[in-house]
């Protein structure tokens, strides 16, 4: 059987005593600087901070009431991690001191006011940012208040509550700038509604008079020639009230006294290329909106046609609405309902360089389509469309 030796330890000489010490001094002693005795908390705390995508660490700091706390010239250190990266064109961290008494916002000091820049991307060319941001900040020492040359030195974190709450308080914040450039159009369209309804019809004529208007209209050649069959009088009756909702019918009469042969006649002289035997309708009605635009010298105008009444022919009426040489004078009567066939999104408006009109347009001979101005077979009566249906209030 294998035997081991053993090695006994060597022996140890005791050390001598550790000298005394004393705050107080020895004969021959003498004091050079004295320093006051403190218990040294520990400087290892760190804290984590979570809102709308950002986290804040802060490490190497003591913790007084769960909050971080900084000495003297301290560094805040720690770092910043952000959710969301993308467009992200600037990171930053600002520590702010400020005196605050309630009640009297105006009387509100900052005192420090430090920023410091974690990153920013050099180029917007869809540089990211990165994942986590390295902080390290420090507290100024001293600052200086308007119109003193003299630093002061920075006042410590204070709270006082009565009789008025009064405290100086640090904040540390971080700012993220993101490159959102955001362009939309919106829309401005203020309600319009009638002031009143509309009459289903003109049988209702009878009843409620003053729900309806008469327009009369006479064309006649620029020599009076005596004969009451070279003419056309034209009476159109429509609602009184004006204003009517772009949606919804407007109800209208018309009634033209004339001769065939005159409108063979005006036919030959405005419509020289048009035989005159060819044009089906006598008269059109429709809803016109007319644009002007008047800008630095540029002006033009632009007209719609928005809708074309619906016409029929009464029995009161003498004959058949044709053009012929015949001098018999006729009466040709029509009821009828006019509607906008196409949306209208806004009412008419007037800026000084834009302008929006609508009319009720009647065209003798002529289709609708562009009003033209002091025209001799056009009659121009302006109106006002609404977006919205009236409602009864009462």
């Amino acid at each position: 059987m294998e035997t081991l030796s053993v090695h006994l330890l060597p022996e140890y000489t005791p050390s001598k005593p550790a000298p005394d010490y004393s705050s107080k001094l020895l004969p021959g002693e003498k004091c050079i600087q004295r320093s006051p005795y403190s218990v040294q908390r520990g400087d290892n705390a760190s804290f984590t901070y979570r809102e709308r995508g950002m986290t804040l660490k802060l490490v190497g700091c003591r913790e007084e009431d769960r909050h971080p706390s900084y000495g003297l010239g301290s560094t805040i250190r720690g770092e910043v991690a952000l959710d969301n990266r993308q467009r992200v064109v600037a990171v930053a961290a600002k520590l702010e001191g400020r005196v605050y008494i309630s009640g009297q916002p105006s009387k509100v000091a900052n005192f420090v006011a430090k920023e410091r820049t974690l990153w920013e991307s050099s180029t917007l060319n869809g540089q990211t940012c990165p994942s986590t941001m390295p902080l390290s900040m420090s507290f100024p020492t001293s600052y200086r208040e308007r119109g003193q040359d003299r630093p002061i030195r920075l006042p410590p974190s204070f709270e006082l509550l009565q009789p008025r709450r009064v405290a100086i308080v640090y904040t540390l914040q971080i700012i993220v700038t993101k490159e959102v450039h955001m362009s939309i159009h919106i829309r401005y369209r203020p309600r319009v509604r009638p002031s009143r309804p509309v009459p289903d019809s003109f049988s209702e004529v009878k009843q409620s008079p003053e729900d309806w208007m008469e327009n009369v209209w006479i064309t006649k050649p620029s020599v009076d020639t005596g004969n009451e069959s070279f003419l056309a009088r034209c009476h159109f009756f429509f609602p009184s009230v004006r204003v009517f909702t772009a949606s919804e019918k407007i109800p209208f009469h018309l009634r033209l006294e004339t001769s065939p042969l005159f409108l063979h006649d005006l036919a030959k002289l405005f419509l020289p290329h048009q035989d005159p035997s060819e044009i089906e309708e006598v008269l059109n009605v429709s809803i016109v909106r007319q644009t002007t635009v008047n800008f630095q010298g540029t002006s033009f105008s632009h007209d719609q046609v928005l809708g074309r009444g619906q016409m029929m022919l009464q029995s009161s009426s003498t004959s058949k609405a044709v053009i012929s040489e015949s001098e018999e004078p006729v009466i040709w009567s029509w009821n009828g309902d006019l509607r906008c066939e196409v949306p209208v999104l806004n009412t008419g408006f007037c800026t000084g360089q834009i302008s929006t009109s609508d009319s009720i347009v009647l065209s003798l001979l002529l289709p609708p389509g562009q009003i033209r101005p002091d025209h001799l077979l056009q009659r121009v009566i302006p109106i006002r469309l609404a977006t919205e249906p009236w409602i009864d209030r009462s």
